[in-house]
């Protein structure tokens, strides 16, 4: 039996023209839509607007609705569980992104009707997974080509992690302490309801120290497959990694959810490594000797920036494990507890969270962290 190659493809574009891309996406990979609930998930990590380059922008989000709609859906929703919990209601981030606007009433919060879910996973029995996302027809990921302090790189797969509801996406960092195991959480979640179809914004990229901490990169790009695997693995050979480098391609590979080589994918379009682009410098796993004991002389943990630190609070609601408390001064971080899940980074806006790294005997800390199964 011959097994099929899955298929990138690549779209130059800019925000202006976004439609034109999505619709060309949509002819070159999508499912049967007509008649059927089309779910569309973009990235909305928080409220901040579309110029921060964090959440997917509304131009493409307008796109895929159009698209969907054009394809005879009888519904098209648009929602995301945004990580953001401090800044407001799912419904506020998502205008101040500019994504509501151009959903109007077809946004959905996918928090307002969890259902939990069995799953196989070492992490946790069940978890809470937005309703709309189990029950759609069509479901497409919209999401953000980042950089990700924690996993390397955030995209197609790691924007199915937003199917979970409120507290889970903590609870599971909590869980899945270190990167090998949060590669295998994210994984676990993310076979719950693999996307039918990826769109992803790659026009204008976050580099550096993603998801929210980064810097905007202009790349003009548009990628789009039904194999999210293989597309975060053409973005992270655009980005200039080695796809298996990053912990949950390899994993996904090993798995079989999917390759992590560009030789065993179909790319079409310019297929270029963007020069020069800034990747994390965290959440990868090289494999040699050097990077195992550098992984293991040094944490790389948060450090309160106070010079631009608002003392809103959303860092300490935000961590897992209850490392930060809240004092006149600001925040105040326990070594101790902190998990390096980045959960504080991810979530501060005012990127008043650092990440600097620090040996572990300063700390006395030789945390062992669990290996993934």
């Amino acid at each position: 039996m011959t097994v099929s190659r899955p298929r990138v493809s690549i779209y130059p574009t800019h925000y202006a023209h976004a439609a034109q891309a999505v619709e060309q996406a949509f002819a070159d990979h999508a499912p049967p839509m007509e008649g059927k609930t089309v779910l569309l998930k973009p990235n909305i990590l928080g409220a901040m607007p579309p110029e921060k380059a964090v959440n997917t922008h509304p131009s493409i989000v307008a796109g895929a609705i159009e698209a969907a709609e054009r394809r005879g859906a009888a519904r098209a929703l648009v929602g995301d569980n945004s990580g953001m919990r401090a800044y407001g209601s799912n419904e506020h981030a998502a205008t101040v992104a500019g994504i509501r606007q151009v959903a109007g009433d077809r946004y959905v919060n996918l928090g307002a009707s969890p259902v939990n879910v069995a799953v196989d996973s070492p992490f946790a029995d069940r978890l809470a997974v937005s309703r709309e996302v189990l029950e759609c027809d069509v479901l497409v990921g919209l999401p953000k080509m980042k950089t990700h302090v924690a996993t390397a790189i955030t995209g197609a797969v790691k924007n199915t992690y937003g199917h979970l509801v409120g507290g889970e996406k903590t609870l599971l960092h909590r869980l899945a302490q270190g990167p090998a195991n949060f590669a295998a959480a994210v994984l676990d979640v993310y076979r719950i309801r693999p996307p039918d179809l990826v769109v992803m914004d790659a026009v204008v990229a976050m580099e550096g120290q993603g998801p929210s901490g980064g810097r905007p990169r202009d790349v003009g790009r548009l990628l789009a497959s039904t194999d999210a695997v293989a597309l975060d693995t053409v973005m992270a050979a655009m980005m200039g990694l080695e796809p298996r480098a990053v912990p949950y391609l390899r994993l996904a590979e090993a798995k079989g959810l999917g390759p992590a080589r560009l030789d065993a994918i179909d790319v079409s379009g310019p297929m270029e490594v963007i020069e020069d682009f800034k990747a994390p410098g965290i959440g990868m796993g090289f494999g040699t000797w050097v990077s195992r004991l550098a992984t293991y002389l040094f944490v790389t943990q948060p450090v309160v920036r106070r010079s631009v630190c608002v003392k809103c609070g959303s860092c300490a609601k935000a961590c897992p494990v209850e490392a930060i408390a809240m004092t006149p001064d600001g925040p105040v971080i326990d070594y101790a507890k902190c998990i390096s899940c980045f959960c504080c980074h991810e979530m501060c806006r005012y990127e008043a969270m650092d990440l600097s790294r620090r040996m572990r005997l300063l700390q006395g800390r030789w945390r062992k962290e669990r290996a993934a199964p």
